[in-house]
């Protein structure tokens, strides 16, 4: 009788390697005598009686599957211990450069110092004073020996790369760097396809029950800053990947705010999000770019531009249909033991005409702020209704 034993027995002298792309896949290449030998593993089969079956398929099945590799190269390099890393990190590169000048710096003067004090210590012969520098210079240099001179030389050299590598890096790429102009497809609103984001196929649950909503709740990513639209757009294009590979959907935000001051559509109006657990149905997230915990050695801090730019975002709600003129706002801590949206920025969007100072909404459900404010509306109406009754009475 066969079985997959027989088949690891004729395949354990043949070849097999692994490989694994930077995708997490795994490629297996093998060649043909691996084929043959799995081919002659296959149990012989003498008769074989089929009824009504539309999907039968006798013997091996190969699958032909067409799979995009990405290699991504890294340059890297290392130079008295110090890692240069790719271009892809300016920062990081013109640091590790700061630092591999320093050493060079320290090795030549080390290099200088050795030169003159001991292996030209032994031609000191000062018996004419009465030559001028420059030829008394040149006397001592015919005197050194041919390795003494080219020691010299290679340090010269070395000094001067030194300076020119600390005037390129401090002068002319800090001088480029500013020169960068920040072009943005809108001023101030960037939808998605303006951030290029990737297409999201999963079902989007929508928030027209509760329309227009009550509540926005404000939150902050503890990411990296951006001040750059392009920056910006990178950063949300990574916080996407990074929720769906972990989480499996979308960003969890109806939009967010970049330290440079522009909004960005993460999933938009009318769509229900996944920042705050028991609040996402009936409530807009909104969340600025960075960390704002003021306990934090280095933190972000928000800009009168974001705070003016959220305030428009929500304005827009507003005329659009999406937000009732009486919103909310509050914090992401306003509602679940949390820090965010960071001190920082906390602090900022308690000074907001909109802010709920009495805390209306800790504790409760959608369903019960839906009715609370349900009840209000009857009473209004009601109350409305009657005054319209009394002036039409003493009009008669």
């Amino acid at each position: 009788m066969w079985n997959e034993g027989d088949a690891r027995h004729e395949l354990r002298d043949h070849e097999v390697s692994m490989g694994r792309t930077s995708g997490s896949s795994e490629v297996v290449v093998m060649d043909e005598r691996v084929l043959e030998a799995a081919a002659r593993a296959q149990p012989a089969l003498t008769n074989i009686n089929v009824t009504k079956s539309s999907r039968l398929h006798i013997g091996p099945k190969f699958v032909s599957v067409t799979q995009n590799v990405d290699n991504t190269e890294v340059v890297k390099g290392r130079i008295l211990g110090l890692e240069l890393v790719s271009p892809q990190n300016s920062k990081r590169l013109r640091c590790s450069i700061a630092v591999f000048v320093c050493w060079a710096f320290v090795v030549v003067s080390a290099l200088t110092f050795f030169i003159f004090y001991f292996a030209l210590a032994k031609q000191v012969k000062r018996l004419d004073l009465d030559l001028p520098l420059p030829r008394y210079l040149w006397d001592i240099a015919k005197s050194t020996t041919r390795a003494e001179r080219l020691l010299c030389a290679a340090a010269m050299i070395a000094l001067f790369a030194c300076i020119l590598l600390v005037v390129y890096f401090t002068v002319i790429v800090k001088r480029a760097s500013e020169e960068v102009v920040d072009v943005a497809p809108h001023e101030w609103y960037i939808d998605r396809d303006m951030w290029l984001a990737p297409p999201f196929d999963k079902d989007e649950e929508t928030t027209d029950r509760y329309d227009p909503l009550r509540l926005v709740v404000i939150a902050h990513t503890v990411s990296p800053e951006c001040t750059r639209f392009i920056n910006c757009a990178a950063e949300l294009r990574n916080l996407q990947g990074y929720y769906a590979k972990t989480y499996g959907y979308d960003l969890p935000y109806n939009f967010m705010i970049g330290n440079d001051g522009r909004v960005y559509e993460a999933r938009g109006w009318n769509v229900v999000g996944a920042h705050t657990l028991g609040f996402n149905r009936c409530s807009l997230g909104l969340a600025f770019i960075g960390d704002y915990r003021e306990g934090l050695p280095s933190y972000a801090k928000v800009t009168p531009l974001q705070l003016q730019r959220a305030k428009m975002l929500l304005d827009r709600g507003v005329e659009l249909g999406h937000l009732h003129p009486s919103y909310h706002v509050v914090g992401a801590k306003d509602l679940k033991p949390t820090a965010s949206p960071g001190a920082n920025l906390y602090k900022a969007i308690q000074l907001w005409s909109h802010y709920d100072h009495e805390n209306m909404y800790y504790k409760k459900t959608c369903d019960e702020i839906m009715n609370m404010y349900k009840n209000e509306t009857e009473s209004e109406i009601t109350s409305t209704l009657k005054t319209i009754v009394k002036e039409k009475n003493s009009k008669v």
